[in-house]
């Protein structure tokens, strides 16, 4: 009966490791630093504060050309899309919540404090996790706005 008792304590410990193996290959997303903001911020050296504006200013253009159907397909894959958009406006860098074109763009991640290189690759950064998360025919859809 011990043996018995000792083997699933050993499972109990054992088992959810075992589930977790392989996990760092999978999208991380949610508040616990995983999220698209923190991705693209790490990898273009943003803070957090500029990766949530930018990505807030990215999905605001994309608001703006794309019909209601086809951005809300695009902010459903990204996690509180709201926030990031709420982003954008409260940090100024979209003033009145509009970007206009992709020179607005780049200067609302001006605003941000975003250098050249940065604004350059931010755009290609979201559309490159819309993909991940929603698959390319989201990634060609955000990525005919950003052109």
């Amino acid at each position: 009966m011990a043996s018995r008792r000792d083997a699933l304590k050993f499972l109990a410990a054992v088992a959810p490791a075992a589930l977790l193996v392989g996990c760092e290959s999978l999208p991380m997303l949610g508040d616990k630093g995983g999220d698209i903001s923190s991705v693209i911020g790490k990898q273009l050296g943003l803070s957090g504060d500029q990766a949530k504006g930018g990505i807030g200013s990215v999905l605001a253009l994309a608001k703006e050309k794309l019909g209601g159907g086809d951005f809300d397909k695009i902010a459903k894959v990204i996690p509180g899309a709201d926030k990031y958009l709420k982003a954008a406006t409260d940090s100024g860098a979209v003033a009145g919540g509009k970007v206009g074109d992709m020179k607005g763009l780049s200067a609302a991640l001006g605003r941000l404090g975003l250098n050249p290189d940065q604004t350059a690759k931010l755009p290609p950064a979201v559309t490159e996790q819309v993909g991940k998360l929603g698959g390319g025919d989201l990634k060609s859809l955000l990525a005919g706005v950003l052109k």
